[in-house]
């Protein structure tokens, strides 16, 4: 393993809650669990799910494929275990003490035009992630971005 996706690694893998964000407002933030695990040396898996559902029921899971770039990005593939089909790439960079994931060009999945963004920095998780039916522009999961991102603390460590 690559020096650049040690330090990666290091920083998220572990189990993370949105428990404060939810507790400030139920009605507006469900409580999210996530998990982020080592498959092998270059993979990753980031398993979400509804506090109340439980880990066996989840909502998604994510496998990601690390490349290093340079010695700060990272590209990633994605694969999502629950449909059983590739995601879309994501672009991560190191930068001010954080590492930032962006999709790696437009994301159109099925139906649904995607918008993610995720940064961690190893004892917080934020992401913003929405989807918007291509044809009709309707928003059909995730928060609107003008609302926020979740955020999520490291529960273990």
């Amino acid at each position: 393993m690559t020096a650049t996706i040690v330090k990666f690694t290091d920083l998220l893998i572990g189990r993370y809650r949105n428990a404060r964000q939810a507790m400030s407002n139920p009605s507006r933030w469900p409580q999210i669990d996530l998990r982020i695990s080592m498959l092998s040396e270059r993979q990753i898996e980031a398993k979400s799910w509804y506090k109340y559902k439980g880990e066996d029921d989840p909502y998604n899971i994510i496998r990601y494929d690390l490349e290093e770039m340079d010695e700060n990005i990272i590209f990633s593939k994605t694969y999502n275990l629950l449909t059983d089909r590739e995601s879309c790439p994501f672009i991560w960079a190191w930068s001010d003490g954080w590492w930032r994931g962006d999709l790696d060009g437009e994301c159109i999945q099925g139906s649904t035009k995607i918008r993610s963004r995720i940064k961690f920095n190893g004892t917080e998780y934020r992401v913003q992630d929405v989807g918007h039916d291509v044809k009709t522009g309707r928003q059909v999961y995730g928060k609107d971005p003008t609302e926020g991102e979740f955020l999520f603390t490291r529960l273990d460590k």
